[in-house]
């Protein structure tokens, strides 16, 4: 890790005293500290391995969402971006034990006319563009903020080719091909909730995907005053060749689709932001939907017939907030809901998140933010039958946010 980190810190200051005289550069960063109770229930705390009675713990990390920048331009309207995340990665559930180094972002674009703009490496892809405000959390395992999992579809960092569109002032249009590599093929892992009679789905010993194009992801920003809208959408296909003979009779095709609808305004102090997605086998591309129960389901499921049962997931989240000074109250609610259907039953599972964060900027470059957050990640549930709980948890702490 130590040798990750050099690197990282030897490539940030190359673009610093390498580039021309005539460029622009520019670096900083952010540190967050996160200081955290944990208070999960007796099922959530059986779902999360960490015993069989509720559990609580109180946490003191540097989250992975720590970064280093550097950034740089040139005369011929070219420029790059770099950025690495540092931070606490790994180690027992909820008890960060070691630190790395990640690549978050390393891309470069050129504005080819003020109105046209090429750009090629890894960053976020254009789908599904806001996030609510929720930081606190971040642990080994999952990803457990900007509501992933409880309505927030976050569709990730990746490489990709992305040119973008600028209409005037009204908005622009992006559209980003995405490598479509990761993410899951079928879900095997939750299928023993199924009953017995559609167990056995087809292992990976006995088929391959194929992708053969890239994911397509797409949105289109409208500016309306105090108002700006964001539509998006994604698709992937891949194809499926059958290597074992017994189950040539069985699905050879697998397509993720989803769409979204942002809002954020505001009026004076006063603002607001909200999205909704729906999604068709979100579990099967590159992407974050979370660890809660209808996360879990979010996959397709191939079942001992021969068919794929699609993964049908939707979600939505809401974040107001009124600045008071240098306060700005938050509060927060989102729900995800995922279903498979079966040739015989509905597989299905809700999750929802609530509460309030309250960032307060006590000088320039230092923020602290309070935070109480409750979780209830659902239970699948099939046929009008629980199969699985997953319980619930809450998180209360607060960030330190130093910005350089």
């Amino acid at each position: 890790m130590k040798k990750l980190f050099i690197v990282g810190i030897a490539a940030l200051l190359l673009v610093v005293f390498t580039v021309p005289a005539m460029a622009k550069v520019k670096m900083g960063g952010i540190i967050f500290t996160d200081f955290y109770y944990l208070d999960r229930d007796r099922e959530n705390s059986q779902a999360w391995g960490t015993g069989a009675d509720p559990y609580q713990v109180t946490t003191i990390q540097v989250p992975n969402i720590t970064r280093l920048y550097g950034r740089w331009t040139n005369e011929d309207n070219v420029g790059m971006f770099i950025e690495l995340g540092v931070g606490q990665t790994s180690g027992a559930v909820d008890l960060n034990t070691s630190s790395g180094v990640s690549l978050r972002h390393a891309y470069g674009w050129w504005d080819v006319t003020p109105s046209f703009q090429i750009m090629a490496g890894k960053s976020t892809t254009p789908f599904s563009q806001l996030n609510p405000s929720q930081m606190i959390g971040t642990r080994s395992g999952s990803v457990n903020i900007i509501g992933v999992g409880y309505g927030n579809y976050y569709s990730g960092r990746f490489a990709q080719v992305r040119g973008t569109f600028k209409f005037g002032k009204m908005g622009r249009v992006a559209l980003a091909l995405v490598d479509p590599n990761g993410g899951q093929r079928f879900n095997n892992a939750f299928l023993n909730y199924f009953p017995i009679e559609i167990q056995g789905a087809v292992l990976g010993q006995d088929y391959q995907t194929n992708t053969k194009l890239p994911r397509f992801d797409l949105s289109v920003p409208l500016y309306f005053g105090p108002i700006s809208l964001y539509p998006g959408f994604m698709y992937q296909y891949r194809t499926v060749d059958i290597i074992n003979p017994t189950y040539s009779g069985f699905d050879d095709s697998l397509s993720t689709y989803a769409g979204s609808l942002g809002i954020k305004g505001g009026f004076g102090p006063f603002g607001f932001a909200a999205e909704g997605n729906w999604g068709r086998n979100l579990g099967n591309t590159r992407g974050l939907i979370g660890t809660s129960a209808p996360a879990a389901i979010a996959s397709a499921q191939a079942n001992a017939n021969g068919v794929v049962n699609n993964a049908t997931t939707y979600g939505y989240w809401f974040d107001a907030w009124y600045k008071i000074g240098p306060v700005t109250p938050h509060v927060m609610f989102g729900q995800l809901h995922s279903n498979v259907d079966s040739n015989l039953q509905e597989l299905k599972a809700t999750s929802s998140m609530w509460g309030f964060s309250v960032p307060i900027d006590l000088a320039k470059g230092f923020r602290l933010r309070p935070e109480l957050m409750w979780y209830d990640d659902g239970e699948i549930s099939y046929a009008g039958t629980d199969l699985a709980k997953f319980g619930s948890y809450a998180v209360y702490g607060v960030q330190f946010q130093i910005t350089f």
